[in-house]
This record gives C-alpha cells, sequence and structure tokens, in this order.
C-alpha cells in the first residue's frame, strides 16, 4: 500500500519517525511509533508532525505521561497521562505536544487494508459499550494503563522481527483484535459506573440499552426500526430521538451498523459465497443484499471479498 493511502503527506510520516525513539511498522498499512522526550526538548517543529488531515482508517494514542492537545474536528481536548485516544475514519486531526511536560507516548496508525483483515465479532459484544462513543478519549488507571502497554510492546517486538512478515501481520491483527476487545471491557466497567438508573433519564437510557440488545439479537433477521420500536413499545420516531441523543447515531444506523458487520465479517472469514451470506442474514436475495450492502460501504460485497 502506498503511504498516500493515509491521506497524509508522506514527508509527515518520515519525520514522525525521525523524532520517534522506536518506529515500526508492518507492510506500510499499520505504523506504530514510539516517542519519549524529557521536559523542555520538545522543539516547535515536533508540533508540526501531525499537521491537520483527515483520519482514513484509524489512529489510536496511548498517552503514558506527558500532556496532549487533539484538535478533533472543531472540537478542542486536553488531556494528561494515562489515557487512550481513538480517532476514527473521517475525523480531522492535529495533534500537539506540551513542551513543559516529559512526553512518553505511542500511536498506533492503521490503514484501511489492515483494517479489513481484522475480525471483530459483533455476536460477542455487548452494544452498550458503543454508547457515548462519540468521546474519543479513555482516561485509564494504572492498572489499565499497563494493559495497554504490554499488548503495544508485543506490537512492536512483532513489527521488528523481519523472520516471516506475512506471519507478523497476522500477529499484529490478533493483537489488535485483542486490544479493541480489551478496551470494549474497559468501556463496559465505565458503563456500569456511570449509568444512573433513577428517574425519566434512566428510563431513557434503559431503552437505549434495550434497543441495543434487541438489535444484537434480531439484527440478522429485522432491519426496520419499527420492529424494535414495537418491542419497547413506543414509537419509532421517539425510539430514533432517544437513540439519536444518547449515542450520536440514528436507530437505523446501529441496526445498518451491526448488518454490514456481520455482512464483512461472513464475506471476510466464513468461506460463504455472496449467496450465502445474503441469506444468512435473511435477504430476499443476492441482488438486494448487493443494493444494501454498497449503498452503505460504497462497493459491492464481491468487491469487498476480493480485497
Amino acid at each position: 500500500m502506498n503511504r498516500q493511502d493515509l491521506q497524509i503527506d508522506p514527508n509527515n510520516l518520515e519525520r514522525l519517525e525521525q523524532i520517534s525513539t522506536e518506529f515500526s511498522k508492518i507492510d506500510d498499512s499499520c505504523y506504530l511509533s514510539h516517542i519519549v522526550v524529557e521536559p523542555g526538548l520538545i522543539q516547535p517543529g515536533m508540533q508540526a508532525v501531525w499537521p491537520s488531515y483527515r483520519v482514513q482508517g484509524i489512529v489510536m494514542v496511548v498517552l503514558l505521561t506527558g500532556q496532549l492537545t487533539f484538535k478533533v474536528n472543531t472540537d478542542t481536548i486536553t488531556i494528561r497521562e494515562p489515557a487512550v485516544v481513538s480517532l476514527h475514519h473521517g475525523q480531522e486531526l492535529r495533534i500537539e505536544p506540551n513542551a513543559n511536560h516529559q512526553l512518553n507516548v505511542y500511536a498506533l496508525i492503521y490503514t484501511p487494508s489492515f483494517l479489513n483483515d481484522i475480525n471483530i465479532s459483533f455476536s460477542v459484544i455487548s452494544p452498550e459499550a458503543f454508547i457515548g462513543h462519540e468521546n474519543p478519549v479513555m482516561i485509564l488507571d494504572e492498572n489499565e494503563m499497563h494493559q495497554m502497554l504490554r499488548y503495544l510492546t508485543l506490537m512492536q517486538s512483532t513489527m521488528d522481527d523481519s523472520f516471516n512478515n506475512q506471519l507478523n501481520r497476522h500477529i499484529v491483527s490478533s493483537l489488535t483484535s485483542a486490544m479493541i476487545y480489551q478496551l470494549i471491557l474497559l468501556a463496559y466497567k465505565r458503563i456500569e459506573k456511570r449509568v444512573d438508573n433513577s428517574g425519566n433519564g434512566g428510563r431513557r437510557i434503559n431503552y437505549v440499552h434495550d434497543f441495543m440488545h434487541l438489535v444484537q439479537v434480531y439484527y440478522t433477521t429485522e432491519r426496520a426500526v419499527a420492529f424494535y420500536a414495537s418491542r419497547l413499545f413506543i414509537s419509532p420516531k421517539y425510539l430514533s430521538m432517544l437513540v439519536k441523543q444518547a449515542t450520536g447515531r440514528s436507530a437505523a444506523q446501529w441496526i445498518d451498523h451491526f448488518v454490514i458487520n456481520e455482512a464483512k465479517n461472513l464475506l471476510r472469514f466464513s468461506g460463504k459465497n455472496v449467496q450465502q451470506v445474503a441469506y444468512a442474514l435473511n435477504f430476499s436475495n443476492q441482488s438486494s443484499f448487493g443494493k444494501y450492502f454498497k449503498h452503505i460501504t460504497g462497493m459491492s460485497p464481491t468487491e469487498y471479498q476480493k480485497q
């Protein structure tokens, strides 16, 4: 893959490599930068390593010590250690270090081609983990920070071992899947502490939780918002409003999200052909599945399967 696929000037990746204490990569499709800088040694030019650009894929930053300012779209977020920041496809990003603090930070950059090979099973993930997903920052305690650090050091040592690059890619892909599951597990713990089940606010969030659980059960057979609203004894319009307010996505978008991710997993990993995947997801025929898939992803199921 050409570095331009990241939509970052190739010179910026070279500059990132130059200022990195350690820099590793897999096939120009996954990069891991580890930067350690003592207070007062951060030069102004370092703030231009990540000029404003649109994320293509995923950028994940794990801050161990120091302070970073993230400008995501129109929002400015300043974080102090330890924390993990996940920045997703389509977001505008700029990262600036604070020269007055020691900086110890890892940055993972995943291109779309690498992400396509990561298998995440939505059948074992509670949808509650996605509620509040618009906030890209997760503050970590010391134990959680060390958990993240173990994944990062394993990825780094794998990337640096040139004996078998194809196997290395699979190892890093599996480690990434495990790290994502770990982050979702941490999200569960925060939800347990955060959700208030009293009063109207509690009832509203319960509707959203119940909707997400119903989608997890029925998304392979039911794609109409009205079906889920009827199970909750509320109107589709009210359900869509609650879900949108709580998660930033409409009810229909969440249904599509689960269907498409399952379709991608089946197309990529199940060995089924397009027709079999269409029937597994309760589409009336291959043509209707193909139109649905292309409308959401921009490519046909066959094109996706051949990537």
